[in-house]
């Protein structure tokens, strides 16, 4: 109980603008409502059949639909991110404002040649242009389709011609064994944005496109005009058939006129009324607004619910980082600059779940959002810079109400990630924007870091909240990750191994990591790599220690021998 809407690229790209009137960005993959969009442009342009708007306003009612599509490349300029710059002919076909060199070239273009391309100004344009690794999309639903719909669907699908760009030809179709999905909708904080449609999409297309009302009056004021000719040239005739005529004779004469300039006249002020009745407003059509938002993710494997996980939703906000490269090192200073920025982002009063304090200004008891470095790790070349970065929004917090404070941060008003710059003058310059890609490195799956699995290792050190001596302090210490292990509402440990160095690849020696501060007396929190045993597979992320909600004890799941690439 499936069917699926099929669209192929004819030209191998698709042009779209994602960012309306700037098109600096390209939207891909297209969205849903840009689809319905199309095919009711077919319904507006091919008589508006009956059975083709049930169709649609059936469609309408159904749930967001999967999409099957690929990653593509976008075409830009060399060494920019922007689409590449065309100089096109500009619709007006006035004379160029540049007189040309020869005299006989002047005569031409005064002869009407100026209205050939080559004779006009020309006036930068961007085209944004994905090319998709395949040119196939798919909007997939999991409904019967009404044999009643049908054939109207797959009239409609005939019927377009282009999404997007005009340029940007496709063909569609209907089938009803559509490939499986790679990306399907998600509450919360979501990979990609896009727009859907739903009830009532149709009307308010159709209002917008107002096409009755522009073809009413574009035939009215035709009328007008026309009628207005005829009513000139016959009156100039009437005066030239009576001109010579005098009393009787020029009565009889004009009787004949004066019962086709009435009649002229009635359908005048039928046609002046139509005018009038816009009140001066000549109708158009209008862009339509972008309708409803839905995120989208890929669709990956739940672990089970038989496996104990921690405090954190599994489902981790990943960001990419860019610029100059950063050490994990650095991980206090990343995660205190990004918590900054969404900080000063988001309006006061913060809830306790984001700032991690209580109203009263005192330290959150309940987890609140961890800051994650992502790290280039479990590699043969890995050298531990961080790749990206992830927020761990615990799981008690409905995904919605993360989404509400989240999304504006993370997305422009165009629903595309919004690029976020960091600095800091000693350690590291660079810009962070949300992970879109259908296949990241896998150091920024969310999958590498919260597979099940029953031993896990900290590519960040694990801190301390106590110090210990003498000769049984590192056992003693064990105990503490064991039960910084329970605080997080996992399993206790079977065994924890304590160690300077790490047993993920790549990460940096703990000494290498400065020390978290104590808030009461400023004392230094010591701090050490980890490798924890489990008796059965947990799930991650797996976050311990108290630097846990700064980016420390991060821990990476190590059962399974993984491939070795970043």
């Amino acid at each position: 109980m499936m069917f699926g809407l099929g669209i192929h690229y004819l030209n191998g790209w698709a042009m779209a603008a994602a960012d309306g009137a700037k098109k600096e960005r390209v939207e891909w993959p297209p969205h849903p409502d840009r689809i319905f969009m199309a095919m009711a442009a077919a319904w507006f342009e091919t008589g508006q059949s009956q059975k083709e708007k049930s169709a649609l306003e059936w469609l309408e009612q159904l749930p967001p639909p999967n999409l099957a599509a690929t990653d593509a490349e976008i075409r830009h300029e060399l060494n920019k991110i922007l689409p590449v710059t065309s100089f096109v002919p500009v619709n007006d076909s006035g004379l160029s404002s540049n007189p040309p060199e020869t005299f006989i070239l002047s005569k031409l273009k005064e002869a009407g040649l100026s209205l050939l391309p080559e004779f006009r100004s020309r006036q930068p344009r961007k085209f944004p242009v994905a090319i998709p690794n395949s040119p196939e999309v798919y909007l997939i639903w999991k409904e019967q389709l009404p044999d009643e719909h049908r054939q109207a669907i797959i009239y409609l699908c005939q019927n377009v011609i282009s999404i997007g760009h005009s340029a940007s030809l496709v063909q569609m179709w209907l089938t009803d064994s559509p490939p499986e999905p790679t990306l399907v909708p998600m509450e919360g904080v979501a990979p990609q944005r896009l727009r859907v449609f739903g009830p009532g999409r149709l009307e308010y297309l159709k209002a917008r496109y107002n096409r009755e009302n522009i073809i009413c009056y574009r035939d009215a004021f035709a009328a007008v005009g026309t009628l207005s000719s005829e009513k000139k040239a016959l009156d100039q005739k009437r005066k030239n058939a009576v001109k010579e005529l005098k009393g009787a004779e020029k009565k009889a004469g004009e009787a004949p006129f004066r019962q086709q300039l009435e009649e002229l006249d009635k359908l005048l002020q039928l046609h002046q009324q139509t005018i009038d009745s816009f009140n001066g407003q000549v109708p158009s059509s209008h862009r339509p607004e972008p309708g409803l938002w839905q995120g989208y993710g890929p669709l990956e494997s739940e672990p089970s619910s038989d496996i104990p996980q921690g405090s954190f939703d599994n489902r981790l906000i990943v960001m990419e980082l860019s610029g100059k490269r950063v050490g994990l090192h650095t991980t206090l200073k990343l995660t205190e600059a990004i918590r900054g920025a969404l900080l000063a982002f988001c309006q006061q009063p913060y809830p306790e779940w984001l700032s991690g304090h209580r109203e009263d200004g005192s330290p959150s008891r309940e987890p609140h959002l961890a800051i994650l470095p992502l790290p280039f790790v479990q590699h043969e070349h890995a050298d531990g810079r961080i790749m990206g970065v992830a927020l761990a929004v615990p799981k008690a917090i409905n995904p919605n109400e993360a989404g509400r404070l989240l999304e504006p941060w993370l997305r422009d008003e165009y629903g595309l990630p919004r690029p976020i710059k960091l600095f800091d003058g000693q350690w590291f310059e660079c810009r962070m924007e949300l992970e879109t890609s259908e296949s990241p490195p896998k150091n920024l799956r969310t999958w590498s870091w919260v597979r099940p699995s029953r031993q896990w290792a900290s590519v960040t050190p694990v801190v301390l909240d106590r110090h210990f001596d003498g000769k049984d302090k590192w056992s003693k210490a064990a105990e503490i990750v064991k039960d910084s292990c329970e605080r997080i509402g996992l399993p206790r440990p079977e065994q924890v191994l304590l160690h300077p160095v790490s047993l993920a690849e790549g990460a940096p020696h703990s000494r290498e990591f400065p020390p978290i501060k104590r808030k009461k007396d400023g004392g230094r929190m010591h701090h050490c790599h980890a490798v924890i045993v489990f008796t059965e597979p947990v799930g991650g992320p797996v976050i311990v220690g108290a630097g846990r909600f700064r980016g420390y004890g991060l821990c990476r799941p190590m059962d399974k021998k993984e491939a070795r690439h970043g």
